[in-house]
C-alpha cells in the first residue's frame, strides 16, 4: 500500500507542473458543506459536522487539470453504549470531537466539459493536522490511559480525498459548484481510538459541499464542438 501511496504522489506532483505551465485559464471558489465521519466510537456515517474550504482550479485542458485546495472543519463521534475490552486500567472515551485543516492537490479527469460547465472526479493528495477533545474541551493525544499501553500517535495525516464535481459558470463569470466524496485519510485516530477498535481500518470523513466560484479569464464559447 505504500508503494502505491508513493507512486501517486510523484504521479500527482509531476501532472500538477506540467498542467501549472499550460496558461492562465483558472478559477476561485470558496466551499462550504457538510462533513460526516465513520470512526471506531462511528462505524457508520451518521453524524454530520462541517467543513469550509477555498481553492484554486487551473482549468486550460480539455481533460485533464489540477485544484489546490486549503480546508478546516470539525466533526463529533460518540457512543456512550461503547464497550471494547477490559476497561478497569483505561478511560477510553466514549465522546470524541475532532478539528482538522489541511492542503491538498488533486488533479482531476473531465468526463462532461463546456465552456460554462463540466463533471470530473479527482484523485488528490496532501496533508492534515487534527486535534481531537474530550466532551470537557481536553486534548485526548495527552491522555494517555484513554488508549492501551505504549500506544501513541501524531496528529498529522496524508490525506487521498476522492471527489466527485460538477460545475456551472454564468454569463457575468460567476458560478456553482456541487462536491461529493470522502477525504480518506490515513490514520485511525480521529477518535482517539484505535487498538481498542479496529486498527485494521483507517477512519473516513464523507464531504458534501456547495461552492461559489469566480471565474478568471472569463469567456463562454458560442460555438462549441
Amino acid at each position: 500500500m505504500r508503494k502505491q501511496i508513493e507512486i501517486l504522489i510523484i504521479f500527482n506532483f509531476l501532472f500538477a507542473f506540467s498542467v501549472l505551465g499550460q496558461g492562465e485559464n483558472k478559477f476561485v471558489g470558496l466551499s462550504f458543506g457538510t462533513a460526516i465521519p465513520k470512526t471506531d466510537l462511528e462505524p457508520e456515517y451518521s453524524q454530520p459536522g462541517f467543513q469550509i474550504s477555498a481553492f484554486m482550479h487551473f482549468n486550460k485542458n480539455r481533460w485533464l487539470n489540477v485544484g489546490f485546495w486549503i480546508s478546516g472543519g470539525e466533526i463529533q463521534a460518540e457512543n456512550r453504549q461503547v464497550r471494547f475490552f477490559d476497561q478497569s486500567e483505561f478511560k477510553i472515551n466514549d465522546f470524541a470531537r475532532t478539528t482538522y485543516q489541511s492542503i491538498h492537490i488533486e488533479p482531476s479527469i473531465h468526463f462532461i466539459k463546456k465552456s460554462n460547465y463540466s463533471i470530473y472526479l479527482s484523485q488528490g493528495f496532501g496533508f492534515s493536522r487534527f486535534t481531537v477533545f474530550d466532551e470537557n474541551n481536553f486534548d485526548l493525544a495527552n491522555q494517555l490511559d484513554s488508549r492501551s499501553q505504549g500506544e501513541e500517535y501524531a496528529n498529522f495525516s496524508l490525506i487521498l480525498p476522492t471527489t466527485l464535481n460538477a460545475y456551472y459558470f454564468l454569463e457575468n463569470g460567476f458560478g456553482f459548484q456541487l462536491r461529493t466524496g470522502f477525504i480518506n485519510p490515513q490514520t485511525d485516530y480521529l477518535d482517539n481510538i484505535s487498538a481498542f477498535g479496529n486498527p485494521d481500518n483507517n477512519d473516513n470523513i464523507f464531504i458534501l459541499q456547495l461552492s461559489i466560484l469566480k471565474q478568471l479569464n472569463f469567456k463562454i464559447s458560442k460555438n462549441e464542438d
